[in-house]
């Protein structure tokens, strides 16, 4: 049935392209006179004049400052918690956004979708002022809990039949232009634990969490406590990032995406609690509580800290991570295991229709924290599709891993052509352990587009069809875990998330306290996990543990420092002289030139050749720099450090590094943000170590020698070697026993 749907599109397709019969190619010199294509009547009730919209109840839900959809066709969502309440109320969705010039709106549109049904629909006409879509949501569309919201944007452009045209189409959509606004009195109320995540986001994507005061921790039972209660909130929340405010006083009015946290003992509780301070002498409490301005309160107590500290698991218990998608993430992004085998409608995508000339397609996947195959292997691209006899030799299939070009696959017929199970293989040296995005880029040429007669870009027929019953196939791959890598951190808090209990290194001004508990707010929403921590002095230490350690560099002792290749002389890699070393330039060593052939021209790095382990320059962080350093102990422990030259730095600078998009680019052995960096510098680790591989098997122990040896060539030729060696002498002494003797 799907080949016979494919080819169906494709011949009447091509039936109704008649490229011969087009008019002469169009002229674009000014000198012609414009053609204004007439536009289309906009839906009832969709596309109006820019103008304040009615007051309500107002839920804003993208992530971050803006989306833009980019490309001839595009697509991007976010989810919306809401309350019971919220979900039955009336609501409108409000939105505005703004498009590149050279969209043109007759062939253009943008849909939004609401929970799979399409709930509004505008001509892409907004290049010259925003365009504002108020549109009704159909009653019981939507649902307390998860609401997925996903924009579509299909766009083409007025003049232009190139491939590299596609990259000129935009619409964007700020924040603060889009939001549901509800009908209805007290809807922003939070009354149950189980609906935390209905806290949401403010108009600018973020989630601030308010300490009142008094809950800054003041002890070492106290600070343990908060930091197991703060990632419990930042995981019930369901944001990627929380910003946390210390001190804060009680909200004057209703916060969007904020949240009033009093944490005390019973006795300790403020006047205006005394209603709650005898059941809270009584047992660990949990409570939201509506303020009489209107904001969102929760309150925890107990008789004292260790109960303050079971009251968390409350959270837990009410608000599981398990099914419920995080605010930034509304495409499946499903854990892959060795030898799986997954279709591409079960990561996110649908079957598409395409007549443009550029089509991408970006799915994500997660990888175990012990994924181990990155130089050796090949996962697969299974493709069901179909191209028209309108496309040209030079047409190709691109797929990018991680922002990386793994495969280009030329599409060489020339009369149209199914593409039914056929296979694209994709080296694996793009995949991390984590999170992974792969890119699916159709570009197709074709004789129709060489005319390119006006109108030609919207009103070509379908010439690609791409079928959600493709697959993405992976190999069994090695399991083993290469240490120190950031990455493993930053994607899932391992090795830490998993351990029973955490050493914690920590400066007790008030800077590293926020630190420590947005670094593990933000481990514990890219893992789904709260790590454990346990406070120790530096002292008491054992280099045999896992551990963190956070403090401002003035206070990192020196045998931290030195375990951790870390020194207080101005002397060591401070930035500038090791880039330049690293990356060429004129502090470059005078056979860079070689290394840089070699990884240009056959793959090769310079580790690859390398037998012994290279020193490791030490590093002290320059002024307002933030580092997040890691290295593995001879003894077997895994410390990673989170520091800056002072207590300022550490606070400013672990706010930047939390941020999605950097959290993202952490990697390797040392990751620096300066204050004027906007993306950060990593250091690759030199010195890696492989631990312990598991399952200990011996198809698992193959497969990590393989990747091992890939890496190592010096090594595998040595073996070779000595095998041939071996091989020689054992032919040798064979022949000597049983040839013929003169």
């Amino acid at each position: 049935m799907i080949k016979r749907s494919l080819l169906v599109s494709l011949i009447l397709g091509t039936a109704l392209s008649a490229p011969l019969a087009q008019p002469a190619p169009f002229d674009m010199s000014p000198e012609r006179e414009l053609v204004t294509p007439s536009v289309p009547a906009a839906p009832p009730d969709a596309l109006v004049p820019l103008q304040p919209v009615v007051a309500g109840f107002e839920r804003h839900f993208l992530p971050g400052a803006s989306m833009q959809l980019v490309g001839e066709e595009s697509r991007q969502a976010s989810v919306l918690y809401l309350t019971g309440e919220q979900a039955a109320a009336p609501a409108r969705l409000v939105f505005s956004y703004l498009n590149a010039l050279v969209v043109a709106p007759e062939f253009s549109s943008l849909r939004v979708l609401l929970n799979g049904t399409q709930v509004a629909t505008t001509p892409v006409m907004a290049s010259a002022a925003p365009g504002l879509v108020d549109v009704a949501v159909p009653a019981g569309l939507l649902q307390a809990g998860a609401n997925i919201v996903e924009f579509r944007a299909t766009q083409r452009h007025r003049t232009d039949c190139s491939i590299a045209s596609s990259y000129e189409l935009w619409s964007q959509l700020a924040s603060p232009d889009v939001r549901l606004v509800f009908e209805g009195e007290g809807l922003g109320r939070i009354t149950h634990l189980a609906d935390l995540a209905a806290l949401g986001l403010d108009s600018a994507g973020a989630s601030t969490l308010r300490l009142l005061g008094g809950s800054m921790p003041s002890s070492p039972q106290a600070t343990g406590a908060m930091l197991d209660l703060v990632q419990q909130l930042a995981i019930a929340w369901r944001v990627a990032e929380l910003h946390i405010e210390p001190d804060a006083g009680p909200a004057d009015e209703y916060r969007e995406g904020a949240l009033d946290l009093l944490v005390a003992p019973a006795s300790e509780l403020p006047v205006e609690f005394d209603a709650l301070r005898a059941q809270a002498s009584q047992g660990p409490l949990a409570m939201l509580l509506p303020s009489g301005s209107g904001a969102n309160r929760l309150v925890i107590s107990g008789p004292d800290w260790a109960s303050i500290a079971q009251a968390g698991e409350a959270i837990r218990r009410a608000a599981p991570a398990a099914d419920r998608p995080r605010l930034d993430l509304a495409y499946p992004h499903p854990l892959l295991e060795g030898g799986s085998e997954i279709s591409l409608s079960a990561l996110g995508m649908t079957t598409v229709e395409f007549n443009g000339r550029r089509y991408a397609e970006q799915i994500g996947f997660d990888l175990p924290p012990d994924f181990y195959a990155q130089r050796y292997g090949e996962m697969e691209l299974v493709l069901d599709a179909a191209y028209s006899s309108d496309v040209l030799p030079g047409s190709e299939i691109d797929v990018y891993v991680n922002g990386q070009i793994a495969s280009a696959t030329p599409l060489l017929r020339t009369d149209g052509g199914m593409l039914r199970d056929t296979v694209i293989r994709i080296p694996m040296t793009h995949l991390q352990p984590g999170r992974n995005l792969m890119e699916i880029a159709v570009n197709l040429q074709s004789a129709s587009d060489a005319l390119c007669s006006p109108g030609w870009t919207g009103e070509a027929p379908v010439r690609f069809v791409f079928s959600d019953t493709s697959r993405l196939r992976l190999p069994d791959y090695a399991r083993a875990t290469l240490v120190p890598d950031l990455k493993l951190l930053t994607g899932s808090a391992s090795p830490y998330a998993d351990a029973a209990s955490v050493p914690l290194v920590m400066a007790r001004d008030q800077g590293s306290v926020l630190s420590v508990m947005a670094f593990l707010a933000r481990m514990a929403t890219a893992s789904g996990k709260v790590t454990p921590v346990s406070l120790v002095e530096a002292a008491s230490l054992d280099p045999a543990d896992n551990a963190l350690i956070v403090s401002p560099y003035a206070g990192l002792p020196a045998p931290i420092l030195s375990r951790m290749g870390l020194t207080r002389t101005s002397a060591a890699m401070s930035g500038d002289g090791d880039a330049l070393n690293r990356f060429g330039g004129e502090a470059a060593h005078p056979v860079q030139w070689l290394a840089d052939l070699l990884g240009d021209g056959i793959g090769l790095k310079a580790e690859d050749l390398r037998v012994l382990p290279a020193a490791e320059p030490g590093y002290v962080p320059p002024p307002g720099t933030l580092a997040l350093a890691q290295r593995y102990q001879p003894e077997g422990g895994l410390w990673t450090v989170l520091t800056a030259p002072d207590e300022a730095s550490l606070t400013l600078g672990t706010q930047r590094l939390i941020e999605t998009a950097k959290w993202r680019q952490v990697a390797g052995r040392l990751a620096a943000f300066g204050p004027n960096d906007a993306d950060p510098v990593v250091t690759p680790a030199d010195n890696a170590q492989l631990t312990e591989p598991l399952p200990r098997s011996f198809a698992n122990l193959r497969l990590v020698a393989a990747n091992w040896f890939s890496g190592r060539i010096l090594f595998y030729t040595a073996l070779i070697a000595a095998a041939s060696i071996m091989l020689m002498g054992a032919t040798a002494l064979v022949l000597s026993r049983v040839g013929r003797r003169e």
